[in-house]
């Protein structure tokens, strides 16, 4: 993801919290979801806020 965005526009601990936050863990990877990439990109996470995608209910959180 960071290398994606650019080091200088994201920092290490920043990208594990977006992985963490809006990712998947599949094994020892957290892997994030294009769409995340992309509002992210365009400036608008603030709207992955208020409309969570598929399968977020049954995630145990």
């Amino acid at each position: 993801m960071r290398r994606l965005v650019g080091k200088d526009r994201l920092g290490r601990d920043a990208a594990y919290a977006l992985a963490r936050r809006y990712g998947v863990r599949l094994g020892k990877r957290l892997l994030v979801p294009s769409r995340v990439l992309a509002a992210l990109l365009e400036g608008r996470l603030a709207e992955l806020e208020e409309t969570p995608g598929p399968g977020v209910e049954g995630r145990g959180r």
